[in-house]
């Protein structure tokens, strides 16, 4: 019966759907500094420390004691697991460890017997070079090696080192494993650098494709799965269709704003306000979270452009007291760089979060900020949309920010594939009539219900946004300033 192991990595384990098949071979491919000898040693201490599964690592290369103190830097104590005669770290030649192996004796034979080894590390496979240069020889090597470690019922993994991050050659040790991971440490622009994961190959067993967001601290290697959109046929687990309640509204509370919208928006929905710089976005955004606050519905709100101590400055200017709504518990906010966020760090963060908050109401905060660090649009539509699969399976009402840049007033909004993700769209504008700016609001679209198409008025006070007249053009205009 095919059995999986935990790879020490949860993220991981989510990509191959439930870690390594036991006894099998891993290559783990990567240029210097990916994070190839850190992958391995997680998935051997995660055996040693908790699944009393002993494990044997074997460099070509490195000292153990360097090996030591850079498992130490992560959170392992790998002499500690030696005391318990858990784990080895084992310096030696590939020449010798064949041999070993081959033959059934010596001191690595002895320690694999003893300790009843069950997970090995070999780092790395590059440097059975050293036996041999001949492609056809080395090859038969390296199967025979793997054959005798797939008798043992030992699970191994191989790191090898690979040259270039753009290169997709296709060594022959790919052939001769079970698994290939490949990991890269690749330039995203041209200063900063990203890792990131991605399984080629993983015989007898399903894995999410795609690469995946990766990070190395204490703890280790964190592996964050690519999110995917969800199915969008409303069918429960066992393939019925869902019961699809009736439409409840969430009230942004502004009152002008809740009439356009025939009473607040769709609960459950997810909302794109989008405009120009100015045109008060982030304040709609606060209204929006401290009416359902005001309703007993607890709030999150993700920011990727202000700061903490702007959000509470922007709140107090429209009569909002964010700091008392976080102190008491209704309000979460969290704050992200977009300079150099991980975006699907960020998903999995949200969807701790929200497991634990479990809030009624969510703001992203902006959409413009998270961009850039998903440089695929259509990757970027995506992971939109497994933004608002995470939102809507709770039946949380979402709203996205998002800036308009470039387009005349008269387009409300560029069309785009994104803009097809979304149930609802209001748009913020700035428009010249005569010398006077004014802003306007404007419901481009409401799925699943009426609303109002008409453009119309709106001004920032001091406490908040207020919709005012409807506006139907300059003439229309220049009699409403006539009035004033």
């Amino acid at each position: 019966m095919i059995r999986q192991i935990s790879t020490g990595t949860a993220g991981l384990d989510t990509i191959l759907r439930g870690g390594f098949t036991a006894g099998h071979a891993i290559l783990i491919q990567g240029t210097p500094g990916a994070g190839k000898t850190t992958l391995g040693l997680q998935f051997l201490y995660e055996g040693a420390a908790r699944h009393d599964e002993a494990g044997l690592v074997i460099t070509f290369e490195e000292f153990p004691q360097q090996m030591y103190q850079d498992a130490l830097n992560l959170g392992w104590d790998l002499k500690e697991l030696e005391d318990q005669n858990k784990l080895r770290v084992i310096s030696t030649s590939p020449a010798v460890f064949y041999k070993q192996i081959q033959e059934g004796t010596g001191i690595i034979q002895r320690l694999v017997s003893d300790m009843k080894v069950e997970r090995i590390l070999i780092d790395s496979v590059t440097h059975f070079q050293r036996i041999t240069t001949e492609g056809v020889e080395l090859r038969d090597l390296l199967n025979s090696l793997l054959n005798s470690l797939r008798q043992g019922g030992f699970t191994t993994l191989l790191t090898q080192e690979v040259g270039h991050e753009t290169a997709e050659q296709v060594a022959f040790e790919q052939y001769i494993v079970d698994t290939v991971i490949r990991i890269s440490y690749a330039l995203i622009n041209t200063m900063d650098r990203q890792r990131t994961l991605e399984v080629l190959k993983a015989r007898g067993q399903g894995f999410l494709t795609g690469k995946h967001s990766v990070e190395i601290g204490t703890g280790g290697f964190k592996v964050f799965p690519r999110p995917e959109p969800a199915p969008k046929a409303p069918v429960d687990s066992e393939g019925e269709l869902r019961f699809v309640p009736e439409v409840m509204r969430a009230q942004t509370g502004i009152a002008g704003l809740d009439r356009m919208l025939e009473g607040g928006l769709v609960d459950g929905f997810a909302t794109l306000i989008t405009g120009d710089a100015g045109t008060g976005k982030s304040i709609f955004s606060l209204q929006f979270l401290a009416n359902g606050i005001q309703q007993g519905e607890k709030a999150l709100y993700i920011a990727l452009r202000e700061d903490y101590e702007k959000l509470l400055k922007t709140g107090r200017s429209i009569g909002i007291d964010l700091e008392a709504l976080i102190q008491e518990g209704f309000l979460t906010f969290i704050s992200r760089s977009p300079v150099k966020i991980n975006a699907d760090a960020l998903y999995w963060e949200l969807k701790e979060l929200l497991e634990n908050l479990q809030p009624k109401r969510v703001v992203i905060d902006s959409l413009t900020d998270l961009e850039p660090s998903i440089n695929d649009p259509k990757r970027f539509r995506d992971y939109v949309y497994a933004l608002i699969d995470l939102f809507s399976a709770r039946q949380i009402t979402s709203v996205f920010t998002s800036q308009i840049a470039g387009a005349s007033p008269d387009q409300e909004l560029v069309e785009s594939e994104l803009s097809m993700v979304f149930d609802g769209i209001v748009s913020l504008r700035l428009r010249r009539i005569q010398e006077h700016i004014r802003k306007t609001a404007c419901v481009l679209k409401l799925r699943g219900s009426n609303h109002d198409t008409g453009v119309r008025q709106f001004k920032i006070t001091s406490s908040g946004i207020v919709v005012e007249t409807k506006f139907e053009g300059a003439t229309a205009f220049m009699r409403q300033l006539q009035k004033v």
